[in-house]
């Protein structure tokens, strides 16, 4: 069984909720996400992977219309890297200061293999929306171009060829979170139907939102930067290859009222985003783009790429 087939079939069957986040009564939000320790490149350190253990953890919680309070960790690790710890430790510090929440430490253990790593995030939900609330003709947009990771792991598949930049290097070493979504959040609730991030992959994510609403989306656009468009042309990149090896990109995708789109729009560039609309919710439960059906593809934990 493939990541996504076990967490809907086995983990959906004991959990409460099917969404990525879980909200309570009183709003608190609560998230837990991590990976293992050899999921990284030569070019990444041990801060560096405290940092983006924390920043998966952020982009939900931002992206799902709340605001972080406390983060904890766990982590475990082969006794030859136990000189890192303080460094991963450091950089889970760091991330959760720079995100406004309050680091209070966790659980450590030894590990047979590189290890892995765990955080969780508390926050308080702010305008969390449940994907019911989403209706025929709604807008989803996007918060940011991608396409950057994309890049970095073509380049990984073959060989280190495709030449990197440092813009295209830092998403996957160091990513920043425009913690100003937060600011949207508050100011349109009302105009949200739904959000959610897209560090699972563009396609899974949109595939997500349409096997828990059972509405469609069609693609309008491709939210693809001009520089990796123009990479595609440089190295003879399909598009194809774009959205399947994809991920990693914390980024929000918002579903929104058709009518208050532009308004959201113009807001979304004040606060520093270069947001577009990609897609249209229709009532049939598909992923079109261009009168073609997009099939499912990304990353999978167990399956790999598909």
């Amino acid at each position: 069984m493939s990541e996504h087939e076990i967490i809907k079939n086995i983990i959906g069957k004991y959990s409460y909720v099917e969404d990525d986040v879980y909200v309570d009564k009183d709003n608190n939000m609560y998230k837990i996400d991590g990976f293992k320790l050899d999921y990284t490149f030569d070019f990444m350190d041990f801060y560096d992977i405290g940092w983006k253990a924390v920043t998966a953890v952020m982009s939900d919680i931002f992206s799902k219309g709340g605001v972080p309070k406390i983060i904890l960790s766990s982590l475990g690790i082969d006794k030859k890297y136990v000189l890192q710890i303080e460094d991963i430790i450091r950089g889970i510090r760091d991330a959760s200061d720079y995100y406004g929440s309050l680091y209070i430490g966790g659980d450590l253990n030894s590990a047979s293999t590189t290890g892995w790593i765990d955080v969780a995030g508390i926050g308080k939900a702010i305008c969390y929306k449940d994907v019911k609330n989403i209706r025929e003709n709604d807008l989803v947009i996007i918060s940011n171009f991608i396409g950057y990771t994309s890049i970095v792991f073509l380049s990984y598949i073959n060989d280190w060829k495709i030449k990197l930049t440092e813009t295209e290097i830092n998403k996957i070493r160091h990513p920043v979170i425009n913690r100003r979504i937060k600011d949207l959040f508050e100011n349109y609730c009302s105009s949200i139907s739904y959000s959610t991030d897209i560090s699972d992959g563009l396609i899974i994510s949109l595939y997500n939102i349409i096997e828990r609403s059972k509405k469609g989306i069609e693609l309008l656009s491709l939210p693809f930067s001009k520089n990796v468009i123009e990479k595609t042309y440089e190295y003879g990149i399909k598009i194809d290859d774009l959205l399947k090896y994809s991920g990693e990109e914390f980024e929000t995708l918002i579903v929104v009222k058709h009518d208050n789109a532009s308004e959201i729009i113009d807001y979304m560039k004040y606060l520093g985003f270069s947001p577009n609309v990609i897609g249209r919710v229709t009532s049939r439960a598909v992923l079109e783009y261009n009168n073609l059906i997009i099939k499912k593809t990304g990353w999978d934990n167990f399956i790999g790429w598909f």
